[in-house]
């Protein structure tokens, strides 16, 4: 066959150079008459074929060995100990920090002896480049990078402990192995928004640390697809996960990616590879990808997968798997999903029971995946459903006419109500936190009000039927409540359902409160209405609604019998406690009787772990919850997390820095304990988000710099995650300026003072637009602030006019500082302009006094922090 296209001319040079002496390929190469990008790929082909292991799957670096005791070196203010590993281009060492400055540890990626030549130093400039942009919690980050002194290119990255992905997933049932990949599915996709492709996905590059976290590593040869600056484009790749179109050294994008998923799904579902299970050359493998066809996941027989439960296993995977998998691994791009999303939307269909797109959506197939959903909707027939869904006015009025048409009509309701709590408010809450959930719930909530209130005028004052209809208001006021997760900020809807489920539940409780349920529900009522009033400033009217919500459900628990009936009033109980210590709290919205608050924070925490005491009724509770629902310990610990949050920051008001810090930190230990049991849950993204912010901005207190910087770095991943979800929700944007003064602290308190320039100025320009909007102290104080700490960081720079505007920062704070009678950060933050200025150079002994003063009013309103008192030590306070 005459060599007439690019792969041909690659795959005849690999032909004849294979067989050569390593040492007289390259010169045979440049001989011959392919491009650099077409030679390239030759070296790549070679090197996987010299380098195979017996799996396979895993290249080797055949390189010269580095000199011995290189453990020990020093690049930059990293120390190595020890090697770890090889990648595609280099050699990867553990570190620690060895600067002093704070501990801790690292993966330092170093090219492979040999291996210096300009393609290869710009392939590595290349990785810098693409890590630099990539902020995921579930991509290991950049941390640092640099040139040693002989001239060494490195990076410093996350170090990651964690096992190969396929490794992890051996020892998982199925649903484990897709929630690795969904983790997996959204880095990637990340990496995408930010216009990057890996284009060597494979399982020594994903790693699942101790913690079920996934990690993707590697993106030595990620490529731009955004046009921007030139990077290198060559085609290296592992070719067992490689897509047709890379091995055929065409133009590669997203599609690549996706292929290479669907390759390492495909294996950790199976144990095998979808094509070349019998390769044992690259060019063997190269070839099965571009002319094998993919075998269908559930017709490989039990003597080629190591399952040893293979039968049950491959059940599992006939049909929507099936499906799934051969779409992800279609020889044509155009064929395969259009997105990474798209692929992840597949498998959390399947997860859920939902059709998936992959799969043709006849209606018989449609209508089975919702009976599987839904099993006690199965048992009624297909005029109840009807009725659900809107013919329930039509019997309602028949029943209107006649006794038999009554009974029918209460049976009717009974029916109803079983749907109503199994169908809506089941597959409501499974589906709240997920992408566009809310919008689904609030639909379901509507349609589920609008039936319900017409059996009223037939049923009259039916007790039952009116708590569920409180019930459905409650679910709705809190779907539209300020302040409240994935809520919709609308507080005159929200107050409309609020009134109305406190009006139906002071009407029915005499007859409705020995069911749990609705026991908890008037308590949530209570509480929605309380939050009425304090977004209307009444914090005592507040906080008395929600005593009165306590009162009625501490009075119902003795009828209650134990099991899941008492377990929700306790729970109840739990939330009520913790709200009633934040309106207590001084937190600038509470009253300010903070003993009070924290005497509620203890008894809520006492009440969660009652909660926790009864694990029968747990299990009575989980028994009746659809896989999908959020599961009673992940609920139980966001209530901890809650309340351990709450507890934290009353007691840094007091200045117990150190209890404070130990229930921050046991806070965010609680919200990974949840998300790790429901990793595709908003509410648990958000939480997190907000919760590591918190902690960031107190290890900045207590001095520690780098973990308050990796607390803010993971606040922003997880706020990315969100943004991404909801595009069209400013709060996620919101959520990034209000973290900028932080993010810039932490990065210029660890010496990255370049890096924190513009995060300082997404502060200022955040500050700025709440002032257009209002003008109000905090805003003020942050926008100055983060002026004062820009200037800093320019100075420390040796940036032109710095120390000026250092010095105009620090006036405007102390001109602000008599309009914030309460809280000491104005009075710090002038405090840390002086003490810049305690120099010769501007007046330093003015300045000095300035500081020293402003630390002692400072004191005077809540205990120093350990880092002002450093600060303070250092200006020479008395």
């Amino acid at each position: 066959m005459q060599d007439d296209t690019p792969w041909q001319r690659i795959k005849a040079a690999f032909d004849a150079l294979m067989d050569l002496p390593p040492q007289d390929r390259e010169a045979a190469l440049q001989a011959t008459t392919l491009d650099p990008d077409q030679q390239a790929e030759v070296r790549s082909l070679l090197a996987h074929h010299d380098g195979l292991d017996d799996t396979g799957g895993q290249p080797f670096l055949a390189a010269a060995p580095r000199p011995e005791g290189l453990e020990g070196r020093r690049f930059g203010p990293w120390l190595l100990t020890r090697r770890v590993g090889a990648g595609g281009m280099g050699e990867v060492f553990e570190a620690e920090r060895a600067d002093g400055s704070f501990a801790g540890r690292a993966a330092i990626k170093l090219l492979a002896p040999g291996r210096d030549g300009p393609a290869l130093l710009a392939r590595f400039a290349q990785e810098r480049q693409a890590l630099a942009r990539l902020n995921h919690p579930h991509i290991a980050h950049l941390m640092d990078a640099g040139v040693a002194d002989d001239g060494q290119p490195y990076v410093v990255m996350e170090f990651v402990d964690g096992r190969p992905i396929d490794d992890v997933a051996a020892a998982l049932p199925l649903e484990g192995r897709l929630a690795l990949v969904l983790q997996l599915c959204e880095a990637v996709a990340y990496a995408h928004r930010q216009l990057l492709v890996h284009r060597d996905l494979k399982p020594g590059n994903v790693l699942v640390d101790a913690q079920g976290q996934v990690k993707l590593l590697d993106f030595g040869i990620a490529k731009a697809i955004d046009g921007g600056d030139p990077l290198i484009t060559g085609v290296a790749h592992t070719p067992h996960y490689a897509s047709p179109e890379q091995v055929r050294g065409e133009p590669v994008g997203t599609a690549t990616d996706l292929y290479s998923l669907g390759v390492l799904t495909y294996q950790l579902l199976t144990g095998v590879r979808p094509t070349g299970r019998q390769a044992t050359t690259a060019q063997e493998a190269a070839r099965s990808v571009l002319e094998d066809t993919p075998t269908r996941p559930s017709r490989l027989s039990g003597d080629e997968v190591p399952d040893p439960d293979w039968p049950a296993t491959r059940a599992r995977l006939a049909g929507d798997l099936d499906n799934i998998l051969l779409k992800a691994l279609e020889k044509e791009p155009e064929r395969r999903y259009a997105s990474v999303d798209a692929f992840a939307a597949d498998l959390r269909a399947y997860l859920g029971g939902y059709p998936v797109s992959a799969r043709p959506a006849a209606w018989s197939y449609r209508a089975r995946k919702w009976l599987q959903r839904n099993p006690v909707a199965a048992g009624l027939s297909a005029s109840l459903l009807l009725a659900v869904l809107g013919g329930l006015a039509a019997t309602a009025w028949q029943a209107h006419e006649a006794r038999l048409a009554q009974q029918t009509a209460e049976q009717r309701l009974a029916e109803v109500r079983r749907v109503t709590h199994s169908l809506v408010f089941g597959f409501g809450d499974s589906v709240e936190y997920l992408p566009g959930g809310q919008d689904i719930k609030i639909g379901l909530l509507r349609d589920t009000l609008a039936a319900l209130e017409r059996l009223r005028p037939t049923l009259g004052e039916d007790t039952a039927l009116l708590a569920d209809i409180a019930q459905v208001h409650v679910r709705l006021g809190e779907a539209h409540m300020p302040g409240y997760l994935a809520s919709r900020n609308d507080l005159a809807t929200a107050t409309r359902h609020a009134q109305a489920a406190r009006e139906l539940v002071d009407r029915v409780w005499a007859a409705q409160r020995g069911h749990g349920d609705f026991v908890s529900y008037a308590s949530r009522a209570y509480n929605l209405l309380a939050s009425v009033d304090q977004e209307a400033d009444r914090i005592e009217a507040s906080v008395a609604l929600m005593q009165q919500g306590l009162a009625l459900v501490r009075e119902a628990m003795p009828q209650l019998p134990p099991g899941p009936d008492r377990l929700r009033a306790q729970g109840a109980i739990t939330a009520t406690l913790v709200n009633v210590g934040n309106m207590l709290d001084d937190n600038g919205v509470g009253l300010g009787r903070r003993p009070e608050a924290q005497a509620a924070y203890r008894e809520a925490l006492a009440s969660a772990d009652a909660e926790l005491a009864d694990p029968a009724a747990i299990a009575a509770v989980e028994a009746t919850l659809p896989p999908q629902h959020t599961r009673f310990a992940a609920e139980t610990a966001q209530s901890r997390a809650i309340i351990l949050g709450s507890w934290s920051s009353s007691l840094l008001r007091d200045g117990d820095y150190a209890g404070a810090l130990e229930r921050r930190r046991a806070s965010v230990a609680e919200l990974r304990r949840a998300h790790e049991t429901h990793p595709e849950q908003q509410q648990f993204w958000q939480s997190l988000c907000t919760a590591l912010s918190f902690t960031a901005q107190l290890e900045l207190q207590l001095a520690h710099p780098a973990e308050a910087l990796a607390a803010m770095r993971e606040s922003l991943q997880w706020n990315e995650r969100l943004q991404a979800s909801e595009p069209d929700n400013p709060q996620w944007t919101d959520n990034i300026g209000l973290r900028a003064l932080p993010m810039g602290t932490a990065l210029a308190a660890t010496g990255a003072l370049a890096e924190s320039l513009p995060w300082f100025q997404r502060a200022i320009a955040y500050a700025q637009a709440e002032l257009a909007k209002k003008e109000a102290l905090r805003p003020r104080r942050n926008l100055l602030t983060a002026q004062l700490r820009l200037a800093l960081a320019e100075q420390a720079l040796k940036r032109p006019g710095a120390g000026a505007r250092v010095l105009s920062a620090t006036e405007a704070l102390q001109a602000l500082q008599p309009k914030d009678a309460k809280s000491p950060d104005t009075l710090l933050a002038v405090a840390e302009g002086a003490a810049a200025l305690a120099s010769p150079a501007v007046g330093g002994e003015k300045w000095r006094g300035v500081a020293c003063e402003a630390w002692r009013q400072a004191a005077t309103r809540r205990p120093l922090s350990p880092a002002a008192l450093r600060a303070r030590g250092v200006v020479g306070c008395e």
